[in-house]
């Protein structure tokens, strides 16, 4: 009997694909790629995603950098569906 092993995405493309979440994948059918400005944020989004503190998050996507500040519905959403992502709650 052979056991089938699922491999976990490594960080480069988990980071990846926050970004493009963060770019807005959802609203722009098609899209396959974060913009330049969105990849550089990768690492910060990946770091700050794994701690599950959404409001931060939504916060570095925003781009208020201030998660005392209000961010818009729509970064508030990106970041649940980022948490989401990196727990393997969504393909």
């Amino acid at each position: 009997m052979t056991a089938t092993v699922t491999e976990l995405p490594t960080d480069l493309v988990l980071e990846q694909r926050l970004a493009l979440v963060a770019c807005g994948e959802n609203t722009r059918p098609g899209k396959t790629q974060a913009c330049d400005s969105c990849r550089k944020k990768g690492t910060t989004l990946l770091r700050i995603t794994s701690t599950g503190a959404a409001d931060a998050l939504a916060a570095a996507i925003c781009g208020t950098g201030d998660p005392r500040r209000k961010t818009c519905d729509s970064c508030k959403a990106k970041a649940v569906r980022m948490i989401h992502i990196y727990n393997g709650d969504v393909a």
